[in-house]
């Protein structure tokens, strides 16, 4: 499987998919936007950066955006999880958990060996699925965590 490939995973009538072309980015842009790690990115940076990552878009029954994340990499053997984010009307139903699993068990990204992320919260989360934090990323308490396998 290759990380151009479209892949699509279902639970409980919410949709995870990485077609870029089903992506609202202006819901996701204004997601982003609001979040401490990319209020200050431009929306042109941000439209740049999901078009150039496996992204993950997440869905609702009724086929609204309820959330997303991207994954950077090199496709062998590195990945950056980034932008894990779900509306505010669908948190508390384990959705952002189904994210962080399906995006770290993706077939496509099989042969990556390390993904890390920089957060200030959501620590636990990640832990969960074998995230251990390896250092502090800046002034602001960020986090770097990193998951080998």
């Amino acid at each position: 499987m290759s990380v151009t490939e479209i892949s699509s995973w279902t639970r409980h009538g919410f949709e995870i998919n990485t077609d870029k072309s089903r992506l609202d980015m202006d819901s996701i842009l204004k997601m982003l936007g609001a979040t401490y790690w990319a209020r200050d990115v431009s929306p042109d940076a941000l439209s740049t950066s999901i078009l150039n990552s496996r992204a993950y878009g997440l869905y609702s029954p009724d086929g609204e955006q309820a959330g997303f994340g991207r994954m950077v990499t090199d496709i062998t053997r590195f990945a950056w999880m980034s932008d894990i984010y779900i509306l505010p009307i669908h948190r508390g139903n384990a959705l952002g958990k189904w994210l962080v699993e399906t995006m770290v068990n993706d077939p496509a990204l099989a042969s990556v060996t390390r993904i890390m992320l920089s957060t200030n919260d959501a620590h636990s989360l990640y832990q969960h699925f074998g995230f251990k934090i390896i250092g502090s990323d800046d002034e602001q308490g960020r986090q770097t965590m990193q998951l080998k396998r």
